[in-house]
């Protein structure tokens, strides 16, 4: 399994308006049996989540990734509504520029 078929199945379910996907089964390659299945770090916003407390929304996410359970052995959820992580990323004012005026 990989990311791309991940992404596609939260998208499905959640239609988010942010995802980021990590595949960080590297960096456990030293695990006891790291063929078992990759370790993946979510960062989702959709609007599906206001309202809800985080394992309500982290069943939604584990909902919609069923049918790869069995390739997954961690699954790391940032599950956000699209108010929270806006208050989380302020947009970035631009520096104000200097105009200069050469004669």
């Amino acid at each position: 399994m990989n990311k791309e078929i991940l992404g596609n199945l939260l998208r499905d379910a959640l239609n988010p308006e942010f995802l980021e996907i990590d595949d960080r089964t590297e960096a456990h390659s030293g695990h006891a049996s790291p063929g078992d299945g990759g370790h993946y770090e979510v960062r989702i916003v959709s609007s599906r989540f206001a309202g809800l407390a985080p394992l309500a929304r982290h069943r939604l996410v584990n909902t919609a990734t069923d049918p790869v359970r069995q390739e997954i052995h961690a699954l790391s959820i940032k599950a956000y509504s699209p108010e929270e992580f806006a208050a989380q990323n302020p947009p970035k004012t631009p520096r104000p520029t200097i105009a200069l005026n050469v004669l």
